[in-house]
C-alpha cells in the first residue's frame, strides 16, 4: 500500500475530484430592490439563454469541433434542472420544470435527490409564473496543474520504517465554471419573458433574450431584480451535473438567510454537503 505525507495528500484533494472531494466555491451576491420571493404567492420560471440554441447547433452539427458546443451546453441545461431541484428543496413553487419544460402550463409531478441521497417528490404549481430566474452557466477557463506527492520507495526491512523518498507529479486538466442567477419580476405586460420561446435548439428550455441579461442589474427596463448570485469553481470533474449541483447548492444555500456570506466550502462523500460558510473578507 503506498503511504503518502499528509500534507501532500490534503493538497491533492483539495484539488482533485478524488478522496474527499472539498471544493473551495467563492460566492457573490446581491440583493435587489423588488419585492422579496414568497412560498406562497410566487411561481418561479428557471429560464435559460438563448445562447445555448447556437450551442445545439453547433452539437448537431457535422463540424471537427461539435463536442466544444455540447460541453457548453450541458452546463447550462444541467444549471437549470439543478436550479430547480434546489428551490423546490428549498420550498418555493415551480412551473414549467424538467428536460421537457415547454409552456404546458399544467401541474406535474417531479423528483430530485436530495442531500443525502434520497428520492423527494413533489408537484409543481403548473401556472403563469410570477417570478424568473434567468440562469446562466460558462465556462470561464481550461488550464493544465501540476500536482506533487511524496511516495516512500525504501523502508528499514526490520521496522518498517520509510528511509527514503520519491517525488511524483500528476498533471491534470482543470475547469473553471460560473453559474449565475437572477430572480426577477418583469415589466410590462409585452414583457419577452413572460413567453416561453422554447424550440426544438433549445432543447424545448423557455429561453430568454441576451440582452435581458446584458443590461445592468439596476435601471433596466426589463424586469426588477429580487436576487443576484455568482459561483465559480475550479475542478478537474468532467461531470457538468456534478459541477452545476456544487455550484447551485452553494449560491442558494440556505437561500435567503445567508444574503453577503460569500465563502462556501463543500464536501461530497458522496453527497455535498456545505461545512463551512464564512463572511466576506
Amino acid at each position: 500500500m503506498r503511504l503518502y505525507s499528509l500534507a501532500s495528500l490534503m493538497m491533492l484533494c483539495l484539488s482533485l475530484t478524488a478522496c474527499a472531494n472539498k471544493f473551495y466555491i467563492p460566492i457573490w451576491n446581491e440583493k435587489g430592490t423588488a419585492k422579496p420571493l414568497s412560498k406562497t404567492d410566487d411561481v418561479i420560471r428557471v429560464v435559460v439563454p438563448e445562447r445555448l440554441t447556437k450551442y445545439v447547433a453547433k452539437t448537431r452539427s457535422e463540424d471537427s469541433d461539435w463536442l466544444d458546443g455540447s460541453k457548453l451546453a450541458d452546463y447550462i441545461g444541467m444549471a437549470k434542472v439543478d436550479t430547480e431541484e434546489r428551490l423546490q428543496a428549498l420550498g418555493y413553487q415551480l412551473t414549467d420544470t424538467g428536460f421537457e419544460s415547454g409552456d404546458s402550463g399544467k401541474s406535474k409531478k417531479i423528483d430530485w435527490i436530495d442531500d443525502q441521497g434520497n428520492t423527494q417528490y413533489a408537484m409543481t404549481h403548473g401556472g403563469k409564473p410570477t417570478v424568473f430566474a434567468l440562469i446562466d452557466a460558462k465556462l470561464l477557463d481550461t488550464y493544465k496543474q501540476r500536482f506533487i506527492a511524496y511516495e516512500p520507495y525504501s523502508s528499514d526491512p526490520s521496522t518498517g520504517a520509510t528511509t527514503m523518498w520519491t517525488s511524483n507529479v500528476d498533471e491534470v486538466t482543470m475547469n473553471a465554471v460560473s453559474y449565475h442567477v437572477k430572480f426577477v419580476r418583469p415589466i410590462g405586460k409585452d414583457n419577452k419573458l413572460l413567453q416561453c420561446n422554447n424550440s426544438s435548439l433549445s432543447t424545448n428550455f423557455c429561453t430568454y433574450p441576451q440582452s435581458y441579461w446584458e443590461d445592468s442589474v439596476k435601471n433596466t427596463p426589463y424586469y426588477e431584480t429580487i436576487f443576484d448570485g455568482v459561483g465559480v469553481m475550479n475542478t478537474s470533474a468532467s461531470d457538468p451535473d456534478y459541477i452545476e449541483n456544487h455550484l447551485t447548492s452553494s449560491v442558494l444555500y440556505q437561500y435567503p438567510n445567508l444574503l453577503g456570506r460569500k465563502r462556501i466550502i463543500q464536501i461530497s462523500q458522496p453527497f455535498f454537503q456545505v461545512i463551512k460558510v464564512t463572511d466576506d473578507k
